[in-house]
């Protein structure tokens, strides 16, 4: 019985993936060629332009915060509250970000109502 491995000439190592692996017996018997992995692009930009504006926003907040550490009288619709300032500052920061993540869920949400409200009509105008 013949050899089933390819030759190659003489001083010539093989091209990786012009044929099967030297211990890939099925591949040498039936002919299958190995597939090439492919790797899912990676996206151009890893970082977007509002991670990296977030970014510089809190680094901004932070020093602002270190330098702001004296304690003031705080009133809000009510009672005054002494506390450091770095303390009005962290809650005007966290309700700022639950605003804007509220109006980006409704926008958000409202877009999808539409898109169903669309793929509804649709079908049933396919129904008559």
């Amino acid at each position: 019985m013949s050899d089933p491995r390819p030759t190659y000439p003489e001083g010539t190592p093989p091209v990786p993936g012009a044929g099967p692996a030297p211990g890939d017996r099925e591949a040498q018997v039936f002919g299958h060629q190995p597939e090439a992995h492919h790797h899912p692009e990676e996206p151009k930009h890893p970082v977007s332009l509002g991670q990296v504006l977030g970014g510089i926003l809190f680094i901004l907040v932070i020093v602002f915060i270190v330098e702001n550490s004296r304690s003031v009288d705080i009133r809000i619709i009510g009672p005054v509250v002494h506390a450091p300032l770095y303390v009005a500052i962290l809650i005007a920061a966290v309700l700022g970000a639950l605003i804007a993540w509220l109006l980006r869920y409704r926008r958000v949400r409202g877009a999808r109502r539409k898109q169903e409200a669309r793929q509804y009509r649709a079908a049933q105008q396919q129904r008559k």
